[in-house]
């Protein structure tokens, strides 16, 4: 076996691969056809003779790069072995100068390839459970006198940057955090996933309280919603369901169903929040990081 990095050349047969195989890991980061490497998401193929046998794709975009970390977009091989598994990583160790530690998800159920990632020096962080929203319905959920709840354009630049500030206090401390940088969010309005009305801000009179973020999931035609948070001043008002709830209307509004959310399963009052709101646990993740420097 050999790796090869991804090129212009061989991009669609990492595509390909990665389309065929990722969702049997993780499908949160696979490329889509217009998929090109770069310094920010290198990729390499797994080769047994012409055949690709494996694929690793490494996402170390500033806002991992900040919190000097990377994400395993793919980390997959259907040669089930150490062996295979430690050829992808040497190649995307290249990679990793600055940072601390990279990290993957893989379905608690997949105990082979568990064993094979800790094999070669992967070690346990953290659970994840994937929540899904399957209502067609949600019960209406006023603004508290005092508060107000905006959905931002792509013209709100300052509201923007107060958002991924706001995010960053709220959640900066939990354990997985990823920063979202205002470029990153100002981007979201020209892809495919942005969803009318999905970047909301809550205000307590001035003051920016809380944050959410709808996405959509283009191949299921579903929702994505993440920056959930709410300020620890604020806490305690029924606010995470105001935003949820918003959330979720503005998901139906747009035709995208069930709605998808992820949540820490170390953190027990979101999970209890999430619950209570209507969304039913799907599936358990285990997130496993290698320390690289």
């Amino acid at each position: 076996m050999r790796v090869d990095p991804v090129s212009m050349e061989n991009v669609a047969e990492y595509v390909s691969y990665c389309r065929r195989y990722g969702a049997e890991h993780d499908d949160s980061f696979l490329p889509d056809d217009a998929f090109a490497p770069t310094d920010e998401y290198p990729a390499y193929l797994l080769l047994a003779g012409d055949d690709a046998v494996g694929a690793v794709g490494l996402l170390r975009t500033k806002q991992y790069r900040d919190r000097r970390k990377a994400r395993l977009a793919i980390f997959h091989s259907v040669e089930q072995s150490p062996e295979a598994y430690a050829l992808l990583l040497a190649a995307i160790r290249q990679h990793t100068g600055g940072l601390k530690s990279v990290y993957g998800f893989l379905p608690e159920a997949k105990a082979e390839v568990r064993r094979c990632w800790e094999a070669i020096g992967f070690s346990l962080e953290r659970y994840v459970y994937w929540m899904a929203y399957r209502s067609r319905e949600v019960p209406p959920t006023p603004v508290p006198e005092g508060y107000s709840l905006t959905a931002l354009t792509q013209a709100d630049e300052a509201e923007i940057r107060e958002m991924c500030d706001l995010w960053a206090h709220n959640y900066g401390g939990q354990l997985g955090y990823v920063g979202a940088t205002p470029e990153h969010i100002l981007g979201s309005f020209d892809s495919e996933d942005h969803v009318p009305g999905g970047v909301l801000l809550l205000r307590h009179g001035t003051t920016p309280v809380g944050t959410v973020h709808v996405l959509r999931e283009q191949e299921s035609n579903s929702a994505l919603v993440g920056m959930v948070s709410v300020h620890s001043d604020h806490r305690g008002q029924g606010l995470g369901h105001l935003l949820l709830r918003r959330a979720i209307e503005v998901a139906l509004h747009n035709g995208l169903s069930p709605v998808y959310l992820s949540v820490n399963a170390a953190n027990p009052s979101a999970v209890g929040l999430y619950r209570s709101v209507g969304f039913v646990e799907e599936s358990v993740y285990v997130v496993y990081a290698l320390t690289v420097s």
